[in-house]
């Protein structure tokens, strides 16, 4: 079975469709920084990739993978999108973090907002606008911004500063509570997913409360971030009412100006990976002109 992401519409130059899950190249981007550490494990490395206009300093995009903490990395198929962002000006920030069952919660969370802490702290020798990163996480990659994105702003000004101007989380994982409630019965009976529950959550209940929920940082949040949230609307892995009740939790939290909080629901699209929706750039570009109207 062909895999549905290869009906994206890529452009040739940044990718390779050899493997049978397609590869982004990153030959074709003449300036760039590889395997950068922001901290001692193997893991905890991110790729710094610069647009072809020079200027003094970039606002960062800072992209975060998915993969259910368990998997995947800051080159496969997560990066594509984040090449959209470079022709918009904007630097490309790919980041690793430790991964479940090696390293369950809060190490993955932990280490985005090292890795957020470490760009803001060398941003002036790495040509970044310190004043304006955008955090761009996909399925657990969304749960990881959107919680580091509601606890950012009680860092403002502190020696460990890992606030951000905006938040775009795609298909996040919001709640695992719910989410045990929203999924069909058996989807956390196999085995990946086990996986993730209790190797990275550490198990999960139907009940209320799990430490991992991105949600439950909303309050006494101080100064949080615009949010883009993007859902598909026949996603089964992670339902698209992960995205709405974190939309009317933030909306209610009455946190937000008008303009700094959208649901954007993507009509047919199911999980990102499972098709060519969260790679398109009429999916990103909308992300991209929100986190552009952010910039101070």
């Amino acid at each position: 079975m062909t895999p549905p992401i290869r009906r994206t519409n890529f452009v040739p130059e940044w990718i390779d469709m050899a493997p049978k899950i397609p590869v982004p190249r990153i030959d074709w981007i003449a300036r760039k920084s590889l395997d950068i550490p922001y901290g001692e494990a193997a893991l905890q490395k991110l790729d710094l990739y610069y647009p072809e206009t020079v200027h003094e300093q970039y606002p960062a995009l800072i992209l975060v993978h998915g993969g259910g903490f368990i998997q995947c990395d800051k080159r496969d198929w997560h990066l594509y999108p984040g090449f959209h962002a470079l022709r918009e000006g904007f630097a490309l920030v790919s980041v690793n973090y430790r991964l479940a069952p090696t390293s369950p919660f809060p190490a993955a969370l932990d280490d985005l907002k090292a890795a957020v802490c470490y760009l803001r702290k060398n941003a002036a020798g790495l040509q970044l606008d310190a004043g304006n990163f955008f955090l761009y996480g996909t399925s657990a990659g969304g749960n990881l911004v959107a919680y580091a994105g509601l606890d950012g702003g009680a860092t403002i000004g502190r020696d460990d500063d890992f606030h951000v101007k905006a938040v775009a989380a795609l298909c996040p994982l919001i709640n695992f509570n719910d989410w045990v409630k929203q999924v069909p019965w058996y989807i956390p009976l196999l085995p990946p997913v086990r996986k993730m529950l209790v190797g990275y959550a550490g198990g999960v209940s139907r009940k209320t409360g799990h430490p991992a929920n991105a949600d439950s940082r909303i309050k006494g949040c101080v100064s949080p971030p615009a949010f883009y949230l993007q859902h598909g609307d026949i996603d089964w892995g992670v339902p698209s009412r992960q995205s709405v009740n974190f939309y009317n939790k933030l909306s209610e939290s009455g946190l937000f100006k008008e303009g700094d909080l959208v649901l954007d629901i993507l009509k047919g699209a199911p999980h990102a990976g499972a098709g060519p929706e969260y790679l398109e750039l009429k999916n990103v570009a909308p992300i991209l002109n929100f986190f552009k109207r952010h910039i101070r």
